[in-house]
């Protein structure tokens, strides 16, 4: 009988031992899941606007205000002060779109880096390559990576997003005084002040 009792204990530690991997394996890969959450973020915003848009929104923005601002000076007509704060948001998406297609290519480069390093991370965990403390070195390391990235992100690609409608109502009301200009008529902004 006591024979087959210390082969039971070492069968019995080393199930505990197994629990305790499996514990730390699920841990782990959590851990992994939040990163790749937002990168998935990240990757839903390059998603919605692409460059080629973000290009061409840039380049009418840039064409629109040049004609709107040769027209004003060759024809000599006023800016009141509602055409005024129009043209200043105008010239602020036009900064946004430029920023955010400059930015394009390095933020879709590094999403792909990152994808990558965490999926190599994600199949250490599942063979427990390395041990708890090597794991969350390079863990604090991606999660830092990840974190300047959506960062970064939020501030160039999320407000090109969330301003989407903004800007084609102001590029509808901006194309209305370009096409007034072309007729040879003096824009007059709706917020006009009559005296």
């Amino acid at each position: 009988m006591f024979k087959y009792f210390i082969p039971l204990l070492l069968l019995a530690a080393s199930c505990k031992e197994g629990h305790k991997a499996d514990y730390e394996v699920q841990a782990e890969l959590q851990l992994i899941d939040t990163l790749n959450f937002r990168l998935q973020t990240v990757k839903g915003w390059i998603d919605q606007i692409r460059l080629e848009e973000l290009q061409e929104r840039k380049d009418i923005i840039n064409h629109n205000l040049e004609y709107i601002e040769s027209q004003y000076v060759e024809r000599g007509f006023k800016l009141d002060t509602g055409t005024a704060l129009l043209v200043d948001e105008y010239k602020s998406y036009g900064k946004m779109y430029k920023r955010a297609a400059d930015s394009f290519k390095p933020i879709v480069m590094e999403l792909e880096e990152l994808f990558i390093q965490l999926k190599t991370l994600k199949e250490s965990a599942y063979s427990k390559d390395y041990q708890k403390e090597t794991f969350l070195k390079y863990f604090n390391k991606e999660k830092a990576d990840v974190i300047k990235l959506y960062d970064y992100a939020t501030t160039v690609q999320k407000p090109v997003i969330e301003t989407d409608l903004s800007f084609e109502r102001a590029e509808g009301k901006i194309e209305a005084i370009a096409e007034k200009l072309k007729n040879g008529e003096e824009p007059v902004s709706e917020n006009r002040m009559v005296k």
